[in-house]
């Protein structure tokens, strides 16, 4: 999944977290990606995803050029207050490579998305499991989990497109 269609996606899902916190008030709830191969707080920035969640980036020579530019710019901005004028000036152009990545960032399509807590009441967890604006297909039924998926990042891409 290219960037514009994860920025779709992400905003559909955000819309859809609205939709279902305004249902739910005794719950506060903020959105993840998520996987078997890890997980990270629900961005369109493809740097931070990189950063954060890397194993949700297809692998690629760029994926690899990438996280080599920030492991650079890492080791490079350790002691920012005492960095020197040519230290600041490397950083400033691996980040500027850095940024023409971001364009080119093809997400796996088959991460999800998915509500977690911050201030939680059960009875109201137990209810959004069935209530139709979350994935019924994928979030557990049942009070042995809490786990609300709203569905995989081609799911809610190809959702928001029925709705334009």
């Amino acid at each position: 999944m290219k960037k514009d269609q994860l920025c779709i996606a992400v905003d559909h899902a955000s819309k859809i977290l609205k939709k279902v916190m305004a249902k739910y008030y005794n719950l506060k709830g903020y959105l993840v990606f998520s996987s078997t191969s890890g997980q990270c707080d629900m961005t369109n920035n493809p740097i931070e995803i990189l950063k954060q969640f890397p194993e949700m980036v297809e692998d690629s020579d760029n994926k690899k050029f990438a996280l080599k530019l920030i492991e650079e710019i890492s080791l490079l901005g350790k002691d920012k207050k005492d960095a020197s004028l040519s230290i600041k000036g490397k950083i400033l152009i691996l980040s500027h490579g850095l940024n023409e990545f971001k364009d080119r960032i093809v997400v796996k399509k088959e991460t999800f998305i998915e509500i977690r807590f911050s201030r939680q009441n059960y009875e109201q967890i137990f209810e959004m499991q069935m209530d139709p604006l979350v994935s019924q297909k994928d979030t557990p039924q049942g009070r042995a989990s809490i786990r609300i998926l709203l569905g995989t990042l081609d799911e809610l891409y190809q959702d928001s497109e029925k709705l334009l």
